[in-house]
């Protein structure tokens, strides 16, 4: 449980970020939360350690499913890779088309370069283990019928 605690914001930055690497700087942590990284953090990598019990920090990254996977302390950056995200796939591509003739640009569309051969989205690996779905249901019907 992270809520409450110092660390709730990046938990709830990280959950509804949609990538699947992230790398942030000490300062962005910081201004996601609201406040300083103590000292320990900019000093021992082991406080940047994928262990929940006691650090609240790495139960924030843990509980929506990140794990901090590179820590570099002298550029003051962490990378942060969301479990089940498959190597090869990258981070979306956001380019901007040309201007159209009203002379406005259009908006930025996000592209992920695919790997080669049969792979599941990666949004899928993060759901293993925690859905079943029933066999038999029809879960395109709806739940109730409005009056």
């Amino acid at each position: 449980m992270t809520e409450g605690t110092k660390y709730h914001p990046l938990f709830e930055h990280l959950l509804f970020s949609g990538q699947g690497q992230m790398s942030m700087s000490f300062a962005e942590i910081e201004q996601v939360i609201g406040g300083r990284l103590p000292p320990s953090a900019r000093q021992r990598e082991e406080w940047w350690a994928n262990s929940p019990s006691g650090h609240s920090q790495a139960r924030a990254w843990l509980r929506a499913n990140y794990r901090a996977s590179r820590v570099d302390l002298a550029n003051e950056r962490v990378d942060f890779k969301l479990e089940g995200w498959p190597e090869g796939y990258r981070k979306p591509n956001m380019a901007t088309t040309d201007k159209t003739r009203s002379g406005m640009a259009e908006p930025a569309q996000a592209s992920y370069e695919l790997p080669l051969g049969n792979t599941d989205h990666p949004l899928f690996g993060i759901w293993t283990g925690k859905v079943t779905l029933l066999k038999g249901h029809d879960y395109t019907r709806p739940a109730f019928e409005l009056p």
